[in-house]
């Protein structure tokens, strides 16, 4: 009998896929902690290729080996020193060590082809003392038009330096103006109408379709990211119940369709009791969602 507690969660060639993809970025930018965690889910689960379930556990066993603090920054209590601090200890040696790794790193933030490398250096940037790097990420974040997540991530380690004030920004051609220190510093940061949409959804989810929980909130972080200081995104903070119905059912019907190809707009109508009174609502949010998913699911290795 297997001892899995996921056993009946079964991961597919394309879902593993993402998987693969996802713990690819989580160790390009030293999210080693985030990492244990996904690969300590993956193992829980079902899958047909016996190699990918060797490959995660070695790595599993070599990041709790190299990292042992992870291991505690993913549980429920925290040791005195936060990752946060792990990381800005880490940082200060390599800055030390090598007085130009500041301009380095402002230099990564040149090369938009690299979005991977961008986000590393971002950051890497929130942790280092460096006179010129506010101002730097500042006029860079406001001269021209950036990656949805590179613009929300340089608002994130402007937030952590301690940056305030507003800065006017081109996001998908039109002017935003956002507060700097009104940006959440993660996911659970966010206001809770963003949270309960999320909480909808797995409520939805989680029964029939658990691993698609995971998926989905890798995407809506994305989302959040690609909408944020829109009017969308103003939207979303002044839903009702029906509202939060809404966008739960709008990303879940985009998900199975476009990714999974399953699922009919019908069964996730009857799903989050979405009636005629609400179809409006969901045409604006279908859209939004489906063009976001136009953008960043062709940058995902899923076929």
């Amino acid at each position: 009998m297997s001892e899995k507690p996921n056993e009946n969660v079964i991961l597919f060639p394309k879902t593993v896929e993402f998987y693969q993809f996802e713990l690819t970025r989580m160790l390009e930018t030293e999210r080693y902690g985030e990492a244990i965690q996904l690969l300590s889910f993956l193992l829980t689960c079902h899958h047909q290729d016996t190699r990918i379930e060797e490959e995660w556990q070695a790595l599993l066993e070599w990041l709790q080996t190299m990292f042992p603090e992870e291991i505690f920054a993913t549980g429920e209590e925290e040791d005195d020193l936060t990752e946060a601090d792990l990381l800005r200890q880490h940082l200060s040696i390599k800055a030390k060590t090598d007085s130009g790794y500041a301009e380095k790193l402002l230099a990564m933030l040149q090369q938009p082809q690299s979005l991977e490398n961008q986000l590393l250096a971002l950051d890497q940037l929130a942790f280092i003392d460096h006179p010129a790097i506010d101002t730097s990420i500042s006029e860079w974040l406001t001269a021209h038009e950036q990656h949805p997540l590179i613009q929300y991530k340089g608002l994130q380690t402007l937030k952590l330096r301690g940056v305030t004030g507003p800065l006017t920004l081109d996001k998908h051609g039109e002017k935003i103006v956002v507060d700097v220190e009104d940006t959440p510093k993660s996911f659970e940061d966010f206001p809770s109408p963003m949270n309960e949409i999320m909480e909808r959804f797995q409520e939805m989810s989680q029964i029939s379709q658990p691993a698609l929980f995971y998926y989905a909130q890798e995407t809506w972080n994305e989302f959040l990211a690609y909408i944020y200081g829109t009017a969308p995104y103003n939207q979303i903070l002044r839903q009702d119940r029906d509202g939060v119905d809404v966008w739960a059912a709008a990303l879940h019907f985009v998900l199975l369709d476009k990714v999974f190809n399953s699922g009919t707009k019908d069964e996730v109508f009857e799903l989050y009791g979405i009636t005629n009174d609400l179809m409006f609502q969901w045409e604006q949010s279908y859209r939004i969602i489906l063009q976001f998913a136009a953008e960043f699911f062709s940058q995902r290795p899923v076929k």
